[in-house]
């Protein structure tokens, strides 16, 4: 299906009416950065032991690696889809760090101990206010507003409600409100996912628009979904988790609201 994409189409015709690699760079790299810091940031204020917080030090170097190697594959290309028959490597890297990610918080009870924090876990979202770039893009024409408008306003709602949400977690309703969170936040991100690799050059491209998704598989663009997409959905999968009454770690017990205080729960 071949799509014309009308947003932003009196903004385009050449690079002086693009947003430039610098300016893009800054708007992707820094809030990238700033989430390994308050991820660390997290997991060091809930460590109450020596071995937490060594398990804290060492999960923040981790995700600086990560948040290094991301960006210097993405730097040199490697996550450009080279050709159309082959595995798109941003699907690849997505399901390797969903992986590795699993089996870190299976292993260690420390570490899912150390993001048991709902409220921590809630405001971690606010970075998906980054989504008002992918607008930007949008009307740059140098994204496709199939993939754009629903990724971009759905980040954006979210980012700006997670401190809202997160303050009224202990107010009446507060734990079934963070629930239709996380679940309406894990939904954008599928969507978001979908959509991306369904307007990308490669073997999953459903859509042809003009332009393709392609600046999502190139620096710095590509940054959001080989980090900070697997690492949104590990923050609202734990915190669902926890939400929903399930074993979590050994020495928390499940998250509660109101509704389960008020009757004696944990």
């Amino acid at each position: 299906m071949t799509l014309t994409d009308g947003v932003g189409g009196r903004l385009r015709g050449g690079k002086e009416n693009q947003m430039s690699t610098g300016l893009l760079t800054m708007l992707i790299a820094v809030p990238a950065y700033a989430v390994v810091l308050a991820l660390f940031w997290v997991m060091w204020l809930a460590s109450r032991t020596r071995r937490e917080k060594t398990v804290a030090i060492v999960a923040g170097i981790a995700l600086a690696v990560w948040a290094t190697l991301a960006t210097t594959l993405a730097a040199r290309g490697a996550l450009v889809q080279p050709n159309g028959r082959t595995a798109p490597p941003v699907g690849i890297n997505l399901l390797a760090a969903l992986a590795a990610i699993a089996a870190c918080l299976a292993l260690s009870p420390s570490l899912r101990r150390l993001l048991s924090n709902q409220k921590h876990l809630i405001r971690l979202n606010v970075w998906r206010v980054v989504g008002a770039v992918f607008l930007l893009l949008a009307a740059f024409g140098q994204v496709p507003a199939l993939w754009a408008l629903p990724a971009g306003i759905g980040d954006v709602l979210i980012g700006l409600t997670a401190f809202w949400v997160a303050a009224r977690l202990d107010a009446p309703g507060g734990r079934r409100r963070a629930i239709n969170f996380n679940l309406l936040g894990l939904a954008d991100l599928v969507v978001a996912i979908g959509l991306g690799m369904a307007t990308s050059p490669g073997p999953t491209q459903l859509f042809h628009t003009t332009p393709t998704s392609a600046l999502l598989t190139r620096f710095p663009l590509a940054l959001v979904p080989a980090f900070l997409v697997p690492l949104a959905i590990m923050v609202h999968v734990a915190s669902l988790w926890q939400l929903l009454a399930r074993s979590w770690a050994a020495d928390t017990a499940p998250a509660a609201g109101p509704e389960r205080l008020r009757s004696g729960g944990a």
